[in-house]
This record gives C-alpha cells, sequence and structure tokens, in this order.
C-alpha cells in the first residue's frame, strides 16, 4: 500500500479475514485436541472427561466468536436495518464474557439500533477489552436517539490504558501498516467516519474511556 491511511476495500476484506480466522484458530485447536484424546480410545476417565471439557469450552468460545464477527463485520443477515439490542447484548456478553476475566454491565434505553450503528458498537466493545488486558470490567452505556445514540463504554481494570497508536488508528490515519493484529480499531474508525461519527480515546483516572459521538 502506497498510502497507509488510504487502504482500499480488498486489502481491508483481506485482513477482516485474517483476524476472524486467527481468532477462530484457538477454539478450533483446542477442540481439535480434544477430538484427539478421544479418538485414542483411552480407558482413563478423567482424561477423557477433561477432553469432552476442552471440546465444550472450544465450541462455546467459537460459537462466541463467530456470532460476534458476523454482527460486527459481517451483514448480520439480509433482512430487517435494525438489530434488537438484546440479541447485541447477548452476544457481546458471550464474547467479553468468555474468557472468564472479562465481564460487562449493560446500560441501555434503545430497542434496536441501525445495522451500521451496531458495528461500531461491537468494534469498540473488543477494542475496550484490550484495553484491560489483566481483566476488569466494561461499563456500556447506549442511549439517545437512535440514529445518533450517545455510546460511552467505560472499561475498567488493573493497568488499563490507551495502547500506543491506538488513537491515529481509530481516526484512519495509522503510522504504522496496518495488520491482523490491528485493523480492528482503524475498521471501527473506517464505519465511525461512514456514519459521521467521532470515536474519542482517553484515560479518566485509572479508566480507559471510549466514547462515539455523532455529528
Amino acid at each position: 500500500m502506497s498510502d497507509i491511511s488510504q487502504m482500499n476495500d480488498l486489502d481491508l476484506a483481506a485482513l477482516v479475514a485474517s483476524k476472524i480466522c486467527h481468532d477462530a484458530l484457538g477454539p478450533m485447536t483446542a477442540i481439535g485436541f480434544g477430538m484427539d484424546v478421544l479418538d485414542e480410545d483411552d480407558d482413563d476417565e478423567d482424561q477423557l472427561d477433561n477432553a469432552m471439557m476442552m471440546i465444550r469450552k472450544g465450541v462455546r468460545a467459537i460459537t462466541a466468536k463467530v456470532q460476534f464477527a458476523r454482527l460486527a463485520f459481517g451483514a448480520a443477515g439480509s433482512s430487517g436495518l435494525e438489530i434488537d439490542m438484546q440479541e447485541v447484548r447477548t452476544v457481546a456478553g458471550n464474547y467479553v464474557e468468555g474468557d472468564g476475566k472479562h465481564r460487562i454491565e449493560w446500560h441501555s434505553d434503545l430497542a434496536s439500533l441501525p445495522k451500521n450503528h451496531v458495528k461500531l458498537l461491537l468494534n469498540l466493545i473488543a477494542i475496550a477489552v484490550g484495553a484491560i488486558p489483566a481483566g476488569g470490567s466494561l461499563d456500556i452505556r447506549v442511549s439517545g436517539e437512535k440514529e445518533r445514540p450517545a455510546m460511552v463504554i467505560r472499561a475498567v481494570g488493573p493497568r488499563a490504558r490507551i495502547a500506543d497508536g491506538l488513537v491515529d488508528l481509530v481516526r484512519c490515519s495509522p503510522q504504522q501498516e496496518v495488520d491482523a493484529r490491528s485493523v480492528q480499531p482503524y475498521f471501527a474508525g473506517r464505519v465511525a467516519r461512514a456514519l459521521e461519527a467521532e470515536i474519542v480515546l482517553e484515560m479518566q483516572g485509572e479508566d480507559a474511556v471510549l466514547e462515539a459521538r455523532f455529528s
């Protein structure tokens, strides 16, 4: 790419696909390992129980990640222009809380949101999880008008931080080449730009706060 800040749609699609595959690889590997143990025809009941637990955990994890990606990156079905916020809450909760380190506190007075607004919200949630890698909670608040909602996410946890380069990525002006690890905030920035919204990231005390502001 000759201009980092002007990534074309084909390159962006390729990086998003790489990220989804990378996120799915861990759970798939765990499922495969559990299946290998079962195929060994071992009579060790503890080992068989551990294998089944690994498979179940892997299935839950990959299901949560795929459902999240469907709303955060995909078309989320061909019918309807809006998505029920209860579905969004469930998908976000399964994704965030699946690792056992993070939890969400959800506050919304809206029954539904347009699809692209949901994309923006879920990508902000994923970025917020990355802001508290040691674990913690996300306080998620969505309110106001459906087409111009206020979206505020407060990430609370040990060593919460806004990573270097993150602000540039959500502004779609990265200083380094975007890759599969950094494509999510860049994608969020592209969605925000299409919605004529601005993403604001800042530290407030020891908390990382992410906000989408609509013009």
